[in-house]
């Protein structure tokens, strides 16, 4: 699918990089209980940029999980909540949120004054490098209609002007998977989507989740400064990928045994309408498949040991874990089966 001499120098440039987020990885996983499907969607998204959904229940850690990630890397004091940080921006949406609590409000008395409408946009969500909103799907018409150009172009419209955003990971949170028309283009937009449920009634799921969650909620948190700066090391990755890409080095193979199983993938995908598989998903996604990959061989050394560095199965698996619109266990036996054995 891609030069392998490509994927084995990224792999080795990278590798501190990754080893770092391999151990946040680590730190999370030892945190929070049988989240780790969940957790590595959260990694996939910071290295990639692209939107993550976190699906299910109220009470399930969606919240908790994302803030624990940006104390990680700095971005905020999990123990301090008070504490204003410019760089994460966190925000419950409702049916009555206006477009000002998320972009910052127009000051009416400089407007008055100086005849100039400007908008106080101090530590609002387009300056931020992280942000979360949860109940994503409760926003108004205005705000969703905002977050299109938010998420596909990384600008902000404000009245005429078009301003670009400091956006590099945006996660969303919902209780639900929408059905409208109006809401389904902005659930479109999360490529990956991961879902939580409350937890199994057996005892050793129940042990568990009790002894991290106790930890969790009732101890002060352990601050880990090797991995501040980890966001810039992210994004200065993801500028590699595009200079490689510019340049003709990384693009995908004419024919590759690889596209057969994608193709697979998509026929039975679109066949039990388990997702449309549109074409902007498709490439998002083939790029999603290569960051797993890089990222697997960059944190166990595949770049000192023999054999091509290539997409395989294990990329394929991410399909139906992070990709599909909506869950069917049987539907996704049969993926298995039928499209990760060709």
């Amino acid at each position: 699918m891609f030069n392998p001499k490509v994927l084995r120098l990224l792999a080795e440039k990278y590798s501190v990089t990754f080893k770092k987020l391999r151990q946040v990885e680590s730190v999370l996983n030892q945190r929070f209980a049988d989240m780790e499907s969940t957790v590595r969607a959260l990694v996939l998204a910071a290295v990639s940029g692209e939107p993550m959904l976190l699906i299910g229940p109220p009470g399930t850690g969606k919240s908790r999980l994302i803030r624990a990630f940006c104390a990680l890397v700095g971005l905020l004091d999990e123990d301090d909540p008070s504490r204003d940080h410019d760089d994460y921006f966190e925000y419950l949406l409702t049916p009555f949120t206006e477009p000002g609590e998320l972009f910052g409000f127009y000051d009416i008395r400089s407007a008055m004054e100086a005849k100039e409408l400007k908008r106080m946009d101090k530590g609002m969500m387009q300056h931020a490098r992280v942000v979360y909103l949860d109940e994503v799907f409760n926003g108004s018409s205005a705000i969703l209609n905002s977050l299109l150009a938010f998420i596909n172009e990384r600008v902000f419209h404000d009245r005429n002007e078009r301003k670009p955003v400091a956006l590099e990971c945006l996660f969303g949170a919902s209780n639900f998977i929408p059905d409208s028309p109006e809401l389904k283009a902005i659930f479109d937009r999360f490529l990956l989507r991961s879902h939580l449920s409350n937890v199994e009634s057996e005892p050793s799921k129940v042990s568990l989740l009790l002894r991290k969650g106790w930890q969790e909620t009732y101890s002060i948190h352990v601050q880990y400064p090797d991995f501040q700066g980890l966001l810039d090391e992210l994004r200065n990755f993801r500028e590699a990928l595009k200079n490689l890409t510019t340049k003709g080095h990384l693009v995908p193979d004419e024919s590759s045994e690889f596209y057969k199983s994608l193709t697979h993938f998509v026929h039975f995908s679109r066949q039990y309408e388990l997702s449309e598989m549109s074409n902007r998903r498709l490439v998002q996604m083939l790029y999603v498949m290569l960051i797993d990959r890089v990222y697997s061989a960059a944190c166990q050394e595949e770049f000192n040991q023999p054999g091509e560095i290539k997409l395989g199965v294990s990329q394929l698996e991410l399909l139906p874990m992070y990709f599909l619109d909506r869950k069917d266990e049987e539907a996704e036996r049969q993926m298995n089966a039928t499209v990760l054995l060709k």
